[in-house]
Order: structure tokens, then C-alpha cells, then sequence
């Protein structure tokens, strides 16, 4: 009987969990730099600047990409690891792109010899290694994009918080969950000048869910580390002035306490000229 009332109170969830109307799919796949020791004539310049060229002509090249995100290495996994995000659509969109490989590249390098050249210098800083690590819903409503233009490099942040079980809040409803979080979303992190960007991704065909307990990946974007450090504290001023205390109480009660279960997936480098 246990089990029974958990997977009702997953399924009851599931307003989150599911793809909803007007969400965007992530991706998330890991790439792995050559060490630069191996690279013949390689130098960092070079590299920054075919990683540049690599993806911002083949960006425009696609149609049916909406967004990208570049992430490398600053105090998580390997020096080497490469991340992109990229945000398409639907799904139908994200299988599509992932076979249209070559054919983005002749519309980005129209000229052969141009486009030979191209791949063979990116592909130099480049090991022979694909690892897809997610797929994800992005909640549009929930999104925060940055206004105006990037530095060159920010930080970024990916941390996990959870839900409780809708079963485990008194008189707790979907819908008034999610109408709180657009709410703070809009007031507290839409106007915290630390926070460029952020992503609230959850569940769609990648992880697990478990015991009821729903997953949220915050990918938050910021110009320094003082920011990283510093934005969660502003974000709480904000929110006194924004939400009224019941309201922020609420809130809180719909969320299982950092304490218990948080994590940190990581805090990157976020390289912006080869977004979208």
C-alpha cells in the first residue's frame, strides 16, 4: 500500500514532469578538448578562435536550433570536458538536428575547400568523444534570458533543488505551486542585475525520479564569482519586498530543505561567443 500512495503521489506531480505546451527540450552532451601537449601547432588563440568560428557560423546555419550554451571547465570534472546545451523546440527537433550534421556544415561553408579547412582545425582541438548526459525540459515561463550583451566569459552555476511530493503539502495543489514560482522567478530572480540568465530545467528522458521527490536544475549565469557568491542573499531582500510573507512561506513549504536535498552539479566557465 506504501508503494501505491508514493507512485500516486509522483503521478500527481507530474503537471511539472511532463512536457507542457510552449517548453523548449535541452540537451546536454559532453565533448572532450585534446590536451593542448598533443596538438601540433596548436596554440590557445587558435583555439578560441575556431571554437568561435566552428560554432557560430554552423548557430546560423541551423534553423531549428533555438539556443546554445558552451560550458568548460572552472571546479568541476576535467580541464578537458566540454559542455553544450542546446535548446530546441520539441523532441522531434532535437532527433532532427543530431542528423543534419553535414548538412549544416555545406550551409555554414559554402565553399569546400573553405569548409575542409574549417573542420579539420577545429577537429585538431578536438578528441574523438560524445557523451549525451541529459535531456531536459526548459520552462519558458519560468526563464530568465540576459537583456543586452555578454562578456566573454561569465560563470555558471547547476545546481539541483527538489520538491516534496504534493501529497507531503497541506492542501498543496500544482497549480498553486507554479503560479509562487512564476512569481518569484519574475520579481526576485528577473531582477537581481547578478543573475544574467537562468534555466529551470526538470525531468523529461534523462535521470530518475524517485519516492515522489521532483528534481529542478537551476542553470544560473553570472560575471563573476563575487556574484555566484553573493546573488542568493540579494535574492532574499528581493523577495521581502516582492512576496508577501505569506506567500514566501508557502513557497518554502512546497520545497524540501537545501539541507536535506541539494546538489551541485558544478560550476563552470561559460564561453559566450559560441552561444545562441
Amino acid at each position: 500500500m506504501k508503494n501505491i500512495l508514493v507512485l500516486i503521489a509522483v503521478l500527481c506531480s507530474f503537471t511539472f514532469a511532463q512536457y507542457n505546451e510552449g517548453n523548449t527540450v535541452v540537451t546536454w552532451v559532453k565533448y572532450k578538448w585534446e590536451p593542448m601537449t598533443e596538438v601540433e601547432g596548436g596554440s590557445w588563440q587558435e583555439r578560441e578562435d575556431i571554437t568561435k568560428e566552428y560554432h557560430t557560423k554552423r548557430n546560423a546555419a541551423s534553423k531549428i536550433l533555438k539556443g546554445k550554451m558552451l560550458l568548460t571547465h572552472y571546479w568541476t570534472g576535467s580541464v578537458l570536458d566540454v559542455h553544450l546545451l542546446s535548446e530546441f523546440k520539441d523532441m522531434n527537433d532535437a532527433t532532427m538536428h543530431s542528423s543534419m550534421s553535414a548538412e549544416i556544415d555545406r550551409v555554414a561553408w559554402s565553399d569546400e575547400e573553405e569548409r575542409r579547412t574549417t573542420l579539420t582545425t577545429f577537429g585538431k582541438y578536438n578528441q574523438s568523444y560524445h557523451e549525451d548526459l541529459h535531456i531536459l525540459e526548459n520552462h519558458t515561463q519560468l526563464e530568465k534570458v540576459l537583456s543586452g550583451g555578454y562578456p566573454k566569459n561569465t560563470f555558471v552555476s547547476v545546481n539541483v533543488r527538489y520538491w516534496k511530493p504534493l501529497n507531503m503539502v497541506e492542501n498543496g495543489s500544482a497549480d498553486e505551486r507554479y503560479r509562487l514560482m512564476k512569481k518569484f522567478q519574475k520579481e526576485v530572480i528577473g531582477k537581481n542585475p547578478k543573475i544574467l540568465s537562468q534555466k529551470v530545467l526538470t525531468h523529461l528522458w534523462s535521470g530518475k525520479l524517485e519516492g515522489g521527490y521532483y528534481p529542478l536544475v537551476y542553470v544560473s549565469e553570472y560575471v563573476s564569482m563575487e556574484d555566484v557568491d553573493s546573488a542568493g542573499m540579494d535574492n532574499g531582500a528581493l523577495a521581502e519586498k516582492a512576496m508577501t510573507e505569506s506567500e514566501r512561506k508557502r513557497l518554502n513549504e512546497y520545497w524540501m530543505p537545501a539541507t536535506v536535498m541539494h546538489e551541485d552539479w558544478g560550476l563552470f566557465r561559460g564561453f559566450t561567443p559560441a552561444n545562441k
